[in-house]
Order: C-alpha cells, then structure tokens, then sequence
C-alpha cells in the first residue's frame, strides 16, 4: 500500500440473507449483459471512494453526511460514497457484517472517520504510530483532490439489473489494465461489488443541527443516503489477475431480500458501487453501474 506524506494541504469549496454467485473472466462467462459492458482502454484518473464509518448515535455523522453530500454535487461522477453503519454509536442499527473488519483496519480513534480510497495519509491520518488509513471528516476533500489529480492503472465499467419479481440483482463487471505497478504484484487485486441505498428514513442524533436539510421536522426522522446494505463479492472482494490491455469481465447475481438489518430495502433506491483494490486497502479505482429493470 502506497503511503503519501502530504506538505501542501489543497483546499476544496443484521445480516443480509440473500444470495451470491459469480462467474468467472471472459472464457467463462455467457451473459448478455456481460457481453455489452467494457472498459475504456484510454487512461484515465483516478475516481475516488469515500468509506464513512457513521453510527445514528453519533451526532458529528450527519456533518461527515453533509460533507460527502458536497463532495459529490462539486464532483459527479468523480466522488462516490459508502455509509458503514458500525461501531458502538451504530446502536446495533443499519449495520452489516462487513463494517467491524473495514472499521477495524482503517485504524480509526474516533467517530466519525472515513478512509479515502483506502490510502494512507500520513499527515492526515487518525492513528500516526500505526500510519491508518482513517482520516478525520475535515481532510476529506483535500485528500479527494490530490486523489483525483493521479492516473489509474486500471479503467472500470460496470452495468446492472433487478428483476423487480423475483429481486435477483445481476451485476456485470469489466476492468482494462492500462498499465501496473510492477512494486505491487505480490498482492492480489480484489474486485468489490457493493449494495448501498439512499432515502433510508430513521434516527440520526444532529441531523437536525449538522445536516438539515436531510432531515424532517415534522416527523423528527432524518434520510440516510448512500448506507452499505451488502457485498456481494465478500468482506474483502474477488481475486482479479491483472492482464495490460485486455477486457477482464465477471459478473455476479444476488436475490436482494426484503429486509436487511431489520430495516425494508427499497429496489428503486438502490445503488451498486463497484470497485478495484490492491488486495484489502489502496483502492485503484471506482465507478457505479448503473441498474435497469
């Protein structure tokens, strides 16, 4: 994993019970829908991925909400975002089975924290003696900025679809290795597929204060955006063998349930993130599929 020591700050404006299958690279995979997905062979840079650990009992979350809300409206496209509901302040509410192990490798202090494409900051960083990838809400944007400024080794492009009668989700993947850093290939890269929904209705202790305009006065209920419902490739994603210059595709299928945590999912509100990492940390890139019906 990759460490930047930073001299110049640069300002900016319960368990999901459904189930997974993946097929494998290009010679195994048949779908249409695999088919039609590729990835630009054009270098590119680097989108950026934001993973907030965020807990309703904590009331500096809805300001770590209100930030990423920003971020995205000053970059589309550019900036996406994951909630991870985990931690004490979760209060056992929105949580997955995936956010202890993310929460617990980012080397956060405190909540709320957020990881930027997994990267560790130095200067930035919550936990200096262990170098953590955790970062306080207020270095954000800096830390997305100087992201964004570098290329990609590597291109994604992704595409998906629910079936609204039986909830299968089928997500189509494909990466296209521009280049590699030669320093890395002694950790495996690992695809990641994730579920996130929006307009998720429910407490948040500050959202009135930190993030109004997320939250209803009339009902006192506060709208979550962008929450972690599940992976579908794992808690740390699937094996991917870099190839420069080909199309490498894989495709996944997942039978949404209709509660996850407790808590109704929404088909209309859901999102899929997908992304590529150098093994569990420094992400590579990132992009959303889009999901048709």
């Amino acid at each position: 994993m990759k460490k930047i020591h930073l001299t110049l700050v640069v300002s900016l404006a319960f368990l999901a019970t459904g189930t997974v299958s993946c097929g494998d690279d290009d010679k195994n995979e048949t779908s249409d829908l695999t088919a039609t997905v590729s990835a630009s062979s054009t270098p590119q840079e680097k989108n950026v991925l934001v993973e907030h650990f965020t807990g309703i009992k904590d009331p500096l979350s809805s300001d770590g909400h209100r930030i990423l809300n920003g971020l995205k409206v000053n970059h589309p496209g550019r900036v996406f975002c994951i909630n991870i509901h985990t931690g004490t302040d979760a209060d056992n509410t929105y949580t997955t089975d995936f956010g202890a192990e993310l929460a617990e490798q980012s080397h956060l202090t405190s909540y709320p924290a957020g990881t930027v494409n997994r990267r560790v900051f130095e200067t930035y960083a919550m936990d200096t003696e262990n170098t953590g990838t955790a970062m306080d809400r207020s270095y954000w944007a800096n830390a997305a900025n100087l992201v964004m400024l570098q290329s990609s080794d590597a291109n994604l492009n992704a595409k998906a679809v629910i079936d609204p009668n039986t909830r299968e989700l089928t997500v189509a993947v494909a990466i296209y290795y521009v280049s590699k850093d030669t320093n890395d290939t002694n950790i495996s890269d690992k695809l990641n597929v994730a579920l996130v929904e929006d307009s998720v209705w429910g407490r948040q202790n500050g959202g009135s204060t930190y993030n109004p305009s997320h939250y209803d006065f009339g009902t006192s209920l506060y709208c979550h955006m962008d929450m972690l419902r599940h992976l579908l490739t794992g808690q740390w994603g699937d094996d991917i063998t870099p190839v420069v210059g080909t199309q490498i595709r894989r495709s996944y299928k997942y039978t949404i349930p209709e509660q996850i945590s407790g808590v109704d999912v929404n088909l209309k509100h859901l999102k899929v993130i997908v992304f590529l990492a150098e093994g569990q940390q420094e992400i590579i890139n990132v992009c959303q599929a889009p999901i048709t019906f």
